[in-house]
C-alpha cells in the first residue's frame, strides 16, 4: 500500500528512513531548516591544503553495521582513522605526562597496581568488565537485562567508587571521552556510562575518505527531488485521517499534508513547536527532561605538525578547558596539521560564550601547555552546538533515572507521528544510532500501513 510520508529533518536519521521509505515505493517529502541537509554531520573545510575537521560525528567503528550498510550501499570509500599507533599525551590534576597509543606509562596519580597494569585506557573496562561484556549486545531485543537495569538509578562515578575505582582513576575517566557528556560522572547515569563505554571501546577506528558529509550528501543526490530546504516548521497536528504541517518558508507560510509524518527533530527543539492535540502527559516529560550535551569543537591548522616530530598522534586527555584533543589530519596529506579541541558539559558552555578571538586564544594556550611550542596558528575555526538553533546540543545523555524510563517513551510511536535521531537509539551519539533509528521509524510506517506492529 502506498502512502504519503512527511519526514521533519535531513540528518541522517531523516535521510535514512526517506531513503527506505522510498525505497518501499511511499511518497515522501522531507522538510529541514537548514540550508543544506546533514544535521549534526558537518564537516569543516576551512583550511589551507583542502584540509578538513569534523565539527560533529567522527567516527565509524566495525559494531556500527546499519552504517557500514549505508556507506557501502552508496559507494562510499572508508579507511583507519587513526593510522600508526603513536604516543598520546596527558595533563591531569596539574601533571602532564607521556602514556603510549594503549595507554600505557608513567602516570603520576595514586592508582592501584591492578589500575596501573590496565592502562589508561583500559580502567572503565577494568571496573565494568561484567557490565560492559552484557552491553556490547546494545541491538537484542529486552536490552537491558533485568541484573542491568539497577543501575540506571545511580550515576557512573558512585558505581565507579562500588566497584574500586581510586580517585586517581575517577580523575582520568572523566578526562577521557566518556567524560564529555553532561557536567561530569556525577551527572551521568551508570547504565548510561556502561553503553557509552561500550559502544566507543573498538580500537578500529574508521572514516570517510573525503569527509562525514560526503554521507548525507549522497543521501541527498539521491533524494533531491523530496528535500525543501529552509523550511521551519511551525505546529503538528493530526487526527484519524492525516497529519498537518505548518510550516515557515521563504515565501512564506506553507502548510503540507501527510498520511503520515516521521519526526527527527531533537526534543530540546521540538519543545518549541506547537502541537495539536498535545502529546501525552509521559512523552511531554520525556521531550522536556531529554538532555543534549553541550559541546564546543575548536580547531587550529598549524604549517608543520610539530607533535608527529616528537612521535605523537595529536591525541590528548586533560582536565583542563580543551578537555580531549586529536588530530583530523592524521590520515590527510599535506605538511599542516590541525588539532581540534573537543570540549563538552560545563567547559563547552564556558568556552562556547566567549569571543571567537578569546576562544581560540585560551584553546591555544592550552595545546602549547599539552604539546609545547606548535608555532604560529595559519587558520582557525570553531562551532557551538548548543548554540546551533537547530540542534541546542551535541549528542543526547541520560542521567540517573532516564535511560530506562525516557528512552522507550522517545521511540514511541504518537497516532500517525513516528520517532527517530541519534536521541531515540541505544547508539545515541553515534552515526550508527541516527541511521537505525531512521531505517526503524521507515518499517514501523511500513508495517502500519498493513496492520501489523
Amino acid at each position: 500500500m502506498k502512502t504519503n510520508v512527511i519526514v521533519l529533518g535531513a540528518g541522517l536519521a531523516g535521510l535514512a528512513a526517506a531513503y527506505e521509505l522510498r525505497g518501499a515505493g511511499h511518497e515522501v517529502t522531507i522538510l529541514e531548516a537548514r540550508p543544506e541537509a546533514g544535521g549534526r554531520v558537518r564537516t569543516v573545510r576551512e583550511f589551507s591544503g583542502q584540509q578538513y575537521a569534523e565539527a560533529g560525528a567522527q567516527y565509524i567503528t566495525r559494531e556500527h553495521a546499519v552504517t557500514l550498510h549505508y556507506v557501502t550501499a552508496l559507494g562510499l570509500p572508508l579507511r583507519p582513522a587513526r593510522g600508526a599507533v603513536l604516543d598520546v599525551m596527558a595533563h591531569v590534576r596539574g601533571h602532564r605526562f607521556r602514556l603510549d597509543g594503549y595507554g600505557r606509562g608513567a602516570v603520576p596519580l595514586a592508582l592501584t597496581p591492578r589500575e596501573q597494569a590496565a592502562g589508561v585506557f583500559g580502567l572503565t573496562a577494568l571496573h565494568l568488565e561484567r557490565e560492559l561484556r552484557a552491553a556490547l549486545h546494545l541491538a537484542r531485543r529486552g536490552w537491558p537485562p533485568p541484573w542491568l537495569r539497577p543501575l540506571d538509578a545511580m550515576s557512573l562515578r558512585r558505581l565507579l567508587r562500588e566497584r574500586g575505582a581510586s580517585r586517581g582513576a575517577l580523575d582520568l575517566i572523566q578526562a577521557l571521552q566518556i567524560g564529555l557528556a553532561g557536567d561530569g560522572l556525577t551527572e551521568v547515569s551508570a547504565l548510561e556510562g556502561v553503553m557509552m563505554e561500550a559502544a566507543a571501546t573498538s580500537r578500529r577506528l574508521y572514516e570517510i575518505v573525503g569527509g562525514n558529509d560526503l554521507l548525507p550528501a549522497a543521501f541527498a543526490s539521491r533524494l533531491r527531488a523530496c528535500i525543501q530546504t529552509r523550511t521551519v516548521v511551525t505546529r503538528l497536528a493530526q487526527d484519524g485521517t492525516g497529519v498537518r504541517v505548518t510550516c515557515r518558508t521563504p515565501r512564506g507560510p506553507r502548510v503540507l499534508t501527510a498520511d503520515r509524518l516521521v519526526c527527527t527533530v531533537p526534543f530540546p527543539v521540538l519543545a518549541g513547536i506547537a502541537v495539536t492535540p498535545p502529546w501525552p502527559a509521559d512523552k511531554q516529560r520525556a521531550i522536556r527532561e531529554m538532555k543534549l550535551a553541550p559541546v564546543t569543537r575548536t580547531f587550529q591548522q598549524f604549517r608543520r605538525r610539530s607533535w608527529e616530530r616528537q612521535g605523537l598522534g595529536g591525541y590528548a586527555l586533560t582536565d583542563l578547558t580543551i578537555q580531549n584533543v586529536y588530530s583530523p589530519t592524521l590520515t590527510q596529506r599535506g605538511a599542516r596539521g590541525i588539532l581540534a579541541s573537543y570540549t563538552g558539559g560545563r567547559r563547552a558552555r564556558e568556552l562556547g560564550a566567549l569571543t571567537e578571538a578569546r576562544r581560540q586564544a585560551i584553546v591555544g594556550r592550552d595545546l602549547s601547555t599539552v604539546f609545547g611550542d606548535l608555532g604560529r596558528v595559519e587558520a582557525s575555526a570553531s562551532f557551538v552546538w548548543q548554540d546551533e538553533p537547530f540542534a541546542l546540543g551535541g549528542f543526547a545523555y541520560f542521567t540517573p533515572g532516564q535511560l530506562t524510563t525516557l528512552l522507550p517513551l522517545a521511540r514511541r510511536v504518537e497516532g500517525r507521528v513516528h520517532f527517530a535521531g541519534e536521541h531515540t537509539s541505544l547508539w545515541h551519539g553515534w552515526m550508527n544510532g541516527a541511521l537505525e533509528s531512521g531505517r526503524r521509524a521507515a518499517r514501523e510506517v511500513h508495517a502500519a500501513l498493513r496492520g501489523r506492529p
